[in-house]
Formats: C-alpha cells, sequence, structure tokens
C-alpha cells in the first residue's frame, strides 16, 4: 500500500497550469513595480524525494538568489504513487540591490511529479530552463537508476552530497559512469566541501620546520569522525594518500608509500562521545587535530621528540547546506584533488 505523502504547498507560491508556467510568469512580472528587475545567470534545478525537505529548500533557493541570480526549478518526485499527475507553483525571490530601492529578482519554478509522470523527469527540466545558461543540478540523496544520459548530458555542475548516500560503492560508481569520456561536467560532492577546512588544518600541522620532514614517515592515521561518516573519514584519507603517493593495498586498512612502507588507517565512530579527531603518527612524533561538537575551533597538537609541544588553535569554519552550496556555486573550476583522492578509496569503500 502506498504510503500517504504529507506535501504543504503554502511557500510555494502561486499554483498554475504546467502548459501555462511562462504565460504566467510574464503576468508575474507585467504586475510587479518598477523597482524590481528579473535576473538570470545560472539554472540552479534541485531534485528531492523528500516532500518534507521542500520548505527548507525554497528557503535555500532564496538565499542563493541574493548571491546568484538564477532560473531555480525544484522538483519532488514521487514514482511510487499509485496515480499519475504533475502540478506546477511559481514564484519570485526579490533582493534589495545595494541602498537603493532597486531589487533583484529570480524566478522559481516547482513541481511535484507523482506516478509515471516521474518519469518526465529530463522533459520538465529541458522545457523550463532559461536560455542556454550554465545548468547546476543538485540530485539530494541516491542516484536513481537507471540512469539518464539525456538528462546527465546537459548538466554543467552536478551537485550530490556523499554522505547521505545508502551505499556509496555503487553511488561512486554511478558518477565515474555518468561522467565518463565527459569533459564538461564538473563535480561537486558537498561532503567534500565540508572537510574543506579539515584538510587545510591538517595541513597546517606541517608548517612547523620540524614536523615538515615527518611527512615522508608517515605510518598510521587515526580518524575518528561522528556516527555515519565512514565515507567523509575515507575522503580525507584519500586525500592524504593522493597528497603523498600512496596507494591502496589489496589486504587489509592500509596503504603502501612509495618506498614500499605500509601506511595503517583506523576509523571510528563516535569513539570521543562526539569528538571529533585526527591523529597523524610519524615514527616517533604524533600530530593531532580534534573538534568539539559545538566548537567553531580546532585544537591542535604537534609532539616531537625534543621540540617542545606545540598547541595552537585554528579557525574550523563550520558550514550549513546553504554556506557549502554557495561556496560551490562560486567556483568557476573544477575539484581536480576530489576525483584524485576518490580514485584512492574506491577499493577501500566495500570494506
Amino acid at each position: 500500500m502506498e504510503a500517504p505523502v504529507t506535501f504543504d504547498a503554502s511557500r510555494l507560491g502561486i499554483p498554475v497550469e504546467i502548459g501555462r508556467i511562462d504565460k504566467e510568469l510574464g503576468k508575474l512580472w507585467e504586475s510587479s513595480d518598477d523597482s524590481k528587475t528579473r535576473a538570470s545567470l545560472i539554472n540552479f534545478v534541485i531534485h528531492t524525494g523528500d516532500a518534507a525537505s521542500l520548505a527548507a529548500d525554497t528557503e535555500i533557493i532564496s538565499t542563493i538568489a541574493a548571491k546568484h541570480a538564477c532560473r531555480a526549478i525544484l522538483i519532488f518526485s514521487n514514482p511510487g504513487a499509485s496515480e499519475s499527475s504533475a502540478k506546477a507553483w511559481i514564484n519570485a525571490h526579490c533582493h534589495q540591490t545595494g541602498k537603493g530601492e532597486r531589487q533583484l529578482c529570480s524566478e522559481q519554478i516547482t513541481f511535484r511529479l507523482d506516478g509515471e509522470s516521474a518519469h518526465a523527469l529530463p522533459n520538465i527540466v529541458f522545457s523550463h530552463l532559461d536560455s542556454d545558461l550554465p545548468l547546476c543540478l543538485w540530485w539530494q540523496g541516491d542516484l536513481p537508476e537507471p540512469l539518464d544520459d539525456t538528462l546527465w548530458a546537459w548538466v554543467d555542475r552536478l551537485i550530490y552530497d556523499s554522505a547521505e548516500w545508502t551505499n556509496p560503492t555503487h553511488q561512486f560508481s554511478m558518477v565515474r559512469h555518468l561522467t565518463a569520456g565527459r569533459k564538461g561536467t564538473v563535480l561537486c560532492d558537498l561532503n567534500w566541501t565540508r572537510l574543506q577546512p579539515w584538510r587545510y588544518a591538517l595541513a597546517s600541522l606541517f608548517d612547523h620546520a620540524a614536523a615538515f620532514p615527518k611527512l615522508a614517515k608517515v605510518d598510521s592515521l587515526e580518524i575518528d569522525l561522528n556516527h555515519d561518516s565512514r565515507t567523509s573519514a575515507l575522503l580525507l584519507v584519500g586525500w592524504f594518500a593522493c597528497q603523498l603517493g600512496w596507494t591502496a593495498n589489496s589486504s587489509g586498512n592500509e596503504f603502501l608509500a612509495a618506498d614500499g612502507r605500509r601506511v595503517t588507517f583506523t576509523i571510528r565512530e563516535n569513539a570521543n562521545h562526539g569528538r571529533n579527531s585526527a591523529v597523524i603518527r610519524c615514527e616517533d612524533a604524533e600530530f593531532e587535530l580534534s573538534l568539539g561538537a559545538d566548537s567553531d575551533f580546532f585544537e591542535a597538537a604537534i609532539r616531537i621528540p625534543g621540540v617542545s609541544e606545540s598547541r595552537q588553535i585554528l579557525p574550523a569554519s563550520r558550514r550549513n547546506t546553504t554556506d557549502t552550496l554557495l561556496t560551490e556555486l562560486s567556483r568557476a573550476g573544477r575539484h581536480p584533488l576530489y576525483t584524485k583522492s576518490l580514485e584512492k578509496i574506491l577499493p577501500l569503500l566495500g570494506r
């Protein structure tokens, strides 16, 4: 029996017939005063299978529109519905520019696709894009099967969060399939972007003159992150392996360094009662980075024989989902380190 879907359309704007969306958008702008100007630099599409996220997604779109004028398309897809139907709403997000009364406005079109209508997703997207502007698609949750190459071939930036995936091994293989032979598609994993403060802080530990030579002698990593963060921890391990030229060993949780040394890694969940940490050991030296559950700062410790123990505080720059998305949408380039780090951990994901 089909599970009921709680759907609140109160914040989605004006309900319209799908065939009249463009006309109704035109009327929306005709009825507005001269202080409002429609603007669009990108097409920003969000796909979700969770009706409860629509209000939060609309808030995210409004915040993003203040920085990146866009044509936003929010799609709730419910292929398991017993009856097929398609509904639409239109909305506008306006934000003041400078100190004057002028406002720049971005359009939002929201769709609810039930039953067989969910399979019309590519047609829905293509028919409502704004001109030939870049297409940024944020796919929430697991990527779908089977993959529709017609849709994915047009995506300029594919945004996803590998921390949400139920089967990361399979999902990463699907991402590789999507981008195989396509140089135009940029992968944007919010899980990777969220780790940027960790990567920066860990690299900072080795700025110390006595610490840098120890990098070539790392023999173990211990990472303790919150529950269900194993993919995040593996991405962090993959980044280390990529930077130091390690290759995954065929057995056990370890890498092989260029000189043949075995480098072990351990991933724990919640061992420190909500305190996240990373410990790097290099022969007789130890480097530790930790972050309290509610802290905005890392606590770093460097312990090297013959050198006074060094402790410092580093900014953690915690970001919510909106901030992480804004970081991604502000980038024009790719994430070459991400794809290289991903290749390092693919053999480890299924273990």
